[in-house]
């Protein structure tokens, strides 16, 4: 079920700063790794990583 969104103004990202390009894509810098783990599929493991 959907709630109404209330809106933040503290929360808006001006984007100014960011260098969008044509096709609506940006270049991050990333801060660091905050998690990682590796899930075991029957035969592959398969590893992921939240930056």
């Amino acid at each position: 079920m959907l709630k109404k969104c209330m809106r933040d103004p503290s929360l808006i990202i001006p984007t100014e700063n960011i260098d969008i390009k044509d096709n609506l894509s940006y270049e991050g810098i990333p801060d660091g790794i905050l998690d990682h783990q590796v899930r075991k599929l029957r035969t592959i493991e398969v590893a992921s990583i939240k930056v």
